[in-house]
């Protein structure tokens, strides 16, 4: 069993749905802290340390990936925010630090744990052409027609425009951000566009139920006929959760 840590749970059920369509042993789990704030050392550094007392409790843990979303920021700095938060979480349980920390994606890192365990991390960011976040793959993928997410975003953008209101990008003062935008117009395209109005309720909209199913038997993952798992954009983000096959 590997884990791979990622940031939210939209991000856990995506990468689930990926890992079981490709047969791949690993247990996804999320940066709970994370939901409803930005992501920090900290926050990271928690779910790393969880990660590593799983060996502790004899998970058979060989192998930890953590999938981070570029957003506006560039790889380095996302390279140094993780190895900060492993050499904490490592100080913090008393193990060692190794020399070699992480230099680029896609790469593992040994972790020693003691004489007879070492621990391989490596580390993802999702991205399109160098920036964003899974959204923006979500929107790149979609197979329906969007009309509703599509009016969403365009009717938004002109009257918040035309009643004098800032949309800005990222580390910057306004009144909502492209992120903001990008993450209703994937609320309403799974919302609006793929369900007819009856079945507009919380099982068939929340992301567990889209990408995995809910326990319910009427109820089937339906994410592989709204979203492109198979469309070459994935092909990177596949490439590495073969590393853990």
């Amino acid at each position: 069993m590997n884990i791979l840590i990622v940031e939210s749970e939209t991000d856990e059920f995506f990468i689930q749905a990926l890992v079981n369509k490709f047969s791949i042993d690993n247990k996804v789990c999320c940066i709970d802290e994370f939901k409803h704030s930005s992501l920090s050392k900290e926050k990271l550094q928690i779910q790393i340390a969880s990660a590593l007392r799983d060996i502790n409790r004899g998970a058979g843990v060989s192998k930890i990936g953590i999938i981070l979303d570029l957003d506006n920021s560039n790889q380095m700095d996302r390279i140094s925010l993780i190895n900060s938060s492993i050499t904490q979480a490592l100080i913090d349980l008393n193990y060692a630090v190794p020399d070699v920390l992480l230099v680029d994606v896609n790469t593992f890192i040994s972790i020693p744990i003691d004489s007879e365990l070492n621990i391989k991390m490596a580390c993802y960011f999702t991205n399109v052409d160098g920036q964003g976040e899974l959204e923006t793959i979500l929107k790149e993928i979609s197979t329906q027609e969007s009309i509703f997410a599509d009016c969403l975003e365009h009717g938004w953008r002109n009257c918040i425009t035309q009643k004098g209101k800032n949309i800005v990008g990222p580390n910057k003062q306004g009144d909502i951000t492209e992120k903001e935008i990008l993450k209703l117009w994937v609320d309403f395209y799974k919302r609006f566009d793929t369900l007819k109005k009856s079945d507009r309720d919380y099982k068939n909209t929340n992301w567990k139920g889209i990408m995995l199913g809910n326990s319910s038997k009427d109820n089937v993952a339906r994410g592989e006929s709204i979203f492109d798992l198979d469309a070459p954009i994935l092909s990177e983000l596949k490439s590495f959760l073969g590393l853990f096959n």
